[in-house]
C-alpha cells in the first residue's frame, strides 16, 4: 500500500497504544489477544492501528484515515469526523448502521503555543556577547536572525483517564479494494465532540470517549440512530488527567515533565 500524508492540524490527530498496559481482566484483552501490532506512542493518520468491530471476537487492524478522495475533493473518510455531523453528511450517515468502531488508546496527545515569557525560557537563546550603553544584552546576528524566524514553541499534553487504564474512543470504519491491486483495505475515523473543561484549555475538541457501557451501545447493531447519538458526548472531566510531557520522550514511551516549559 501507497503512504500517504496528513498535515495533522485537528483534534484528534495523535495518540498511543500499548497491549502491556492491559490488565488481564481488561475488557480489551480478550479482543487484542494474538492481534500483531507494535506498541505505538505516536499513533497518527495513515498508520495501521487496532480497531474493535461489531460481531467480531477479535480487533482487526486498519489504517486511520483513508487517502481516497470525493468528487469535491474531500477524504472518504478523514482522520476525524465531528459528531455534529454524522447525519448531515451522507457518507457518514451511511456508515452509521454497520459501520461503527472503537479504537482502543491509553491516552491521547494536543499541543498548546506557550506564552512569550514561557517561548523565551524555552528557545534557550545564546549567551549576550555584553551589555551596549543602556544595560541592555547584546545578540549576535545570527541569535537575531534566529529569534526573527523562531515558529511559536508548542507544549505537548497527554490525557489520560485518571486510573490510566486503556479506554476506547467512538468511530467509523469502511472497506474499499485497491484499484491497482484489488487489496482489500480498512480504514478508520476517530469521531469527535465539543471539548471537556479538562480539554477545553487545550483544544476546542476531543475525541469522543466511551465508558464500558457506552462501547456496548455503539457496537449494538439492534439499537437506532438515536441511541448511538446519545453516548457520543464529552467525557466526565472529573474523570481525566492532563500532564504536560517531553515531547522527545513521549514518542519513546516515557512520560515525564519537561525540563524547561512545563506548565
Amino acid at each position: 500500500m501507497k503512504s500517504f500524508l496528513f498535515n495533522v492540524t485537528r483534534m484528534c490527530g495523535r495518540y498511543s497504544v500499548n497491549r502491556k498496559n492491559l490488565p488481564k481482566e481488561h475488557r480489551f484483552t480478550a479482543k487484542l489477544e494474538g492481534l500483531v501490532f507494535e506498541k505505538n506512542f505516536d499513533a497518527r493518520p495513515s498508520q495501521q492501528l487496532p480497531v474493535i468491530l461489531p460481531h467480531q471476537e477479535k480487533a482487526v487492524m486498519a489504517t486511520w484515515a483513508s487517502p481516497e478522495k470525493e468528487t469535491d475533493g474531500k477524504p472518504t473518510l478523514p482522520f476525524n469526523v465531528r459528531q455534529e455531523n454524522l447525519l448531515f453528511i451522507p457518507r457518514f450517515r451511511a456508515l452509521l448502521p454497520r459501520h461503527r468502531c472503537i479504537i482502543p488508546i491509553d491516552g491521547f496527545f494536543e499541543w498548546k503555543e506557550l506564552e512569550e515569557e514561557e517561548a523565551e525560557q524555552a528557545l534557550e537563546p545564546e549567551a549576550p556577547l555584553g551589555l551596549d550603553l543602556f544595560g541592555n544584552p547584546i545578540r549576535s546576528e545570527a541569535e537575531k536572525k534566529r529569534a526573527k524566524k523562531a515558529k511559536p514553541v508548542k507544549q505537548k499534553y497527554r490525557f489520560t483517564l485518571k486510573d490510566e487504564e486503556p479506554f476506547g474512543l467512538a468511530g467509523l470504519w469502511r472497506e474499499s479494494v485497491h484499484h491497482d491491486t484489488g487489496e482489500l483495505n480498512r480504514y478508520f475515523s476517530i469521531i469527535t465532540t465539543a471539548a471537556n473543561s479538562a480539554v477545553q484549555p487545550y483544544h476546542d475538541r476531543m475525541p469522543v470517549i466511551l465508558t464500558p457501557h457506552a462501547e456496548d451501545i455503539w457496537l449494538d447493531d439492534k439499537l437506532r440512530e438515536k441511541q448511538w447519538m446519545e453516548v457520543l458526548q464529552p467525557y466526565d472531566h472529573r474523570q481525566m488527567v492532563v500532564r504536560a510531557i517531553d515531547e522527545y520522550e513521549s514518542v519513546l514511551g516515557n512520560y515525564v515533565a519537561p525540563a524547561l516549559n512545563s506548565k
